[in-house]
């Protein structure tokens, strides 16, 4: 039998591409742009897994498509894939819920789960490894199975089809994500004097009794094709420059509410004027009615959208006025 020799260096060529130079162009191109942080052992990972799939790549073509020897590796490089595929959208991250996607700007940190598509993929590689590996028992025994599905279909051919149906969907799958998501949008109002609360416990003139509270409001514009679920809020307000850092401390944390709750922000709709209200720690209430200062919101927010789950964490600064 007779290597071919133009075809594996053809096609190991392609698959270099795919598996290692595709993948660290954009990794090289979203890490300059500090859109997403990859950790150094991912990458490496990454490499190693990629040129094993070449090795394979070329081994496989080194035999006719019809042969026993080129079905059997064909067989080993879809389940090879799959693994691939599974690691790359962090299907590997053990005992971590969320995957190990960030998308960060200056003032907004995203992590991203992407193991349901880890898994669908991986489904996805099966589904394609047990078409191959048909055609292996047909190439040894010379036969081919059958499966009935309303009428008598070759098995081998029902699994090509069924593969190219699910690749089909994966692929809107990703395309309504990517689509939803760059029409998703989550905006903190700045604090207006409306928005504070403030009991002055009696006495108008001695602050230490005073209780305050701050209303923090938001918008979300969910333009996209899927509904954002079960969404948790954490809201913790700091100072950054106070007019006096005796009275009012910089740096510090004045407030705080955790694991407010929204059940839904439905697909198609913009939800304005959100509403949280956060109670400022009574030590620290003092020093804000005297004190003039700068405040920063920050906001932590998880969710479930489209089987993705999303950890966004955003903050913004706001002018604090003293109330007296």
């Amino acid at each position: 039998m007779e290597i071919q020799y133009s075809r594996m260096f053809l096609y190991g060529i392609l698959r270099a591409f795919f598996y290692v130079g595709l993948p660290f162009i954009i990794i090289t191109l979203l890490s300059l742009n500090n859109v997403i942080t990859f950790s150094q052992g991912f990458i490496t990972n990454l490499l190693v897994i990629g040129i094993i799939g070449i090795v394979l790549t070329i081994v496989k073509h080194m035999y006719p498509k019809e042969t026993l020897k080129n079905r059997i590796i064909t067989f080993l490089i879809s389940i090879y894939q799959g693994i691939y595929l599974f690691y790359v959208f962090g299907g590997f991250t053990p005992g971590v819920r969320l995957g190990t996607y960030y998308i960060n700007t200056p003032l907004t940190q995203v992590i991203l789960g992407l193991q349901l598509i880890a898994w669908l993929l991986l489904g996805i590689s099966g589904v394609s490894a047990l078409q191959h590996l048909i055609e292996i028992i047909e190439l040894k025994k010379q036969k081919e199975y059958h499966i009935k599905i309303k009428r008598e279909m070759k098995t081998k051919k029902f699994f090509k089809k069924l593969g190219l149906l699910l690749n089909i969907i994966m692929l809107g799958y990703i395309t309504s994500i990517i689509f939803s998501g760059l029409n998703l949008n989550f905006e903190i109002h700045d604090l207006e004097p409306e928005d504070i609360g403030w009991n002055q416990g009696g006495t108008i003139v001695f602050p230490n009794d005073d209780t305050i509270n701050i209303t923090v409001y938001f918008d979300v514009v969910n333009m996209g094709v899927y509904s954002i679920q079960d969404v948790l809020i954490d809201v913790d307000i700091f100072t950054e420059e106070t007019a006096n850092p005796l009275t009012l401390p910089q740096y510090t944390k004045v407030g705080e509410i955790n694991n407010v709750y929204f059940e839904k922000f439905p697909l198609l709709t913009i939800s304005p004027n959100q509403a949280i209200t956060v109670d400022i720690d009574p030590l620290y209430a003092p020093g804000l009615v005297v004190t003039d200062a700068t405040l920063r919101l920050k906001i932590s927010l998880e969710t479930l959208y489209a089987g993705i789950l999303i950890d966004l964490n955003t903050s913004t600064l706001t002018t604090w006025i003293a109330l007296l």
